[in-house]
């Protein structure tokens, strides 16, 4: 792979040229009978969800309408607009200046990546992935998921506003635990959602962004195919979808980063590099992944005996040392394990799928081989099926 340190080669023919813009006119034009739909159906905030249908209308065309105003423009290099970007605070003026060159930034990168990976997706589109990347950095919505008490298993996810304050959110898990005492409920913050454009956090490094990013576009990519369009059949669809995204997710961002670097990164060490040297952090002296897991198997025995309250005090203990150790998890409960566990591949899972899908993608051999294995399962049966054949035909 090519590692020089510039952009996305953005010279291409006249003709193609005329194909991508005809691409981003149709597009647009799509955009806009998809935003006239959303405004007819309704224009309404329901309390304390998150309204998608508001959130479609005021982010699509603006989007392209940026893309077709590229020609028109003198964009600042991509690089000095991540450096701006992530310097700057947080919803400041500064950050919003910069907000869309980021992001087309970014999405040609990972354009980019997932070509060079070979995952041009279901439709073929000269010089592009499909679907086309596209992100928007903001705050995500906020996730209300509910378990059952008996068994951890996400039984339903609702998206909440992203401002919910503190002492709202704990109002409504409240609500919700009252109106149905047999349920565990708990109100996550989320890193993306795969709306379209992609919903992308803007509270996290660069880096962390990128990888996001590259996560979100993957739910766009495997949409097109039986896991994606599966995804809400079974908890282990689910569970699949979420692990494969994360796993993909991971390398695209470690190719972009390869080939790219991280501009933060080399514009912190210019800074502080003639300043006062810092000292060592301390390393943490707790395993955090690793008293979830052994806890996650603990409640896990005491529910299946049906041991629900010592279980639930069990979580609340733990909460407590971890608390104390500087890891702040405001509820621990079984929503919470129901959400995080779908993440199979991450490192306080205990979900065999995360092996499992990891030792695939290391028997495939490439990106490509082993989408093309696994965004046709829909179940847990299906994935060990394939790591079989994988392993009887010694690959």
């Amino acid at each position: 792979m090519n590692d020089s340190p510039s952009e996305v080669p953005g010279s291409r023919s006249r003709s193609g040229a005329r194909r991508l813009t005809a691409i981003v006119l149709g597009v647009a034009v799509a955009s806009a009978l998809l935003v006239f739909t959303a405004t007819m159906v309704g224009d309404r905030r329901s309390g304390d969800a998150f309204d998608l249908v508001r959130w479609e209308r005021n982010t699509f065309a603006g989007k392209w309408l940026y893309a077709l105003g590229s020609p028109l423009r003198s964009d600042v290099a991509p690089d000095e607009a991540i450096v701006r970007y992530f310097a700057a605070p947080i919803g400041s003026a500064e950050r919003r200046r910069y907000e869309n060159d980021v992001e087309a930034a970014m999405a040609g990168r990972i354009d980019a990546a997932a070509r060079d990976r070979g995952l041009t997706g279901a439709l073929p589109i000269p010089a592009s992935v499909f679907p086309p990347v596209n992100i928007e950095l903001t705050q995500p919505p906020r996730v209300l998921v509910r378990s059952p008490r008996t068994v951890i298993e996400r039984s339903s996810t609702d998206l909440l506003r992203p401002d919910l304050t503190a002492a709202e959110v704990t109002a409504i898990e409240r609500a919700a635990e009252a109106k149905r005492p047999d349920e565990s409920v708990l109100v996550v913050g989320s890193g993306g959602v795969a709306t379209y454009p992609a919903i992308v956090v803007d509270r996290s490094s660069y880096s962390s962004t990128v990888e996001t990013a590259a996560h979100e576009w993957t739910h766009h990519y495997l949409q097109f195919y039986p896991l994606g369009l599966n995804y809400f059949r079974s908890r282990d669809t689910t569970t699949i979808n979420e692990t494969v995204a994360d796993i993909v997710g991971e390398e695209l961002a470690a190719d972009i980063l390869a080939r790219w670097g991280d501009p933060t990164v080399a514009a912190t060490r210019s800074l502080t590099s003639t300043g006062t040297p810092t000292s060592t952090p301390t390393p943490p002296a707790l395993d955090a992944n690793a008293v979830l897991r052994d806890l996650r198997r603990e409640v896990d025995a005491l529910l299946a005996g049906n041991s629900i309250e010592q279980a639930e005090a069990r979580m609340e203990a733990v909460r407590l040392q971890l608390w104390d150790a500087g890891y702040r998890i405001r509820r621990l409960n079984q929503a919470y394990f129901a959400w995080y566990g779908s993440y199979a591949a991450r490192p306080d899972a205990t979900d065999p799928l995360g092996a499992q899908l990891r030792e695939v993608r290391a028997r495939t051999g490439s990106l490509i081989a082993f989408l093309e294995v696994v965004r046709g399962t829909t179940s847990r049966a299906e994935v060990v099926a394939a790591l079989e054949r994988l392993r009887g035909s010694g690959s």
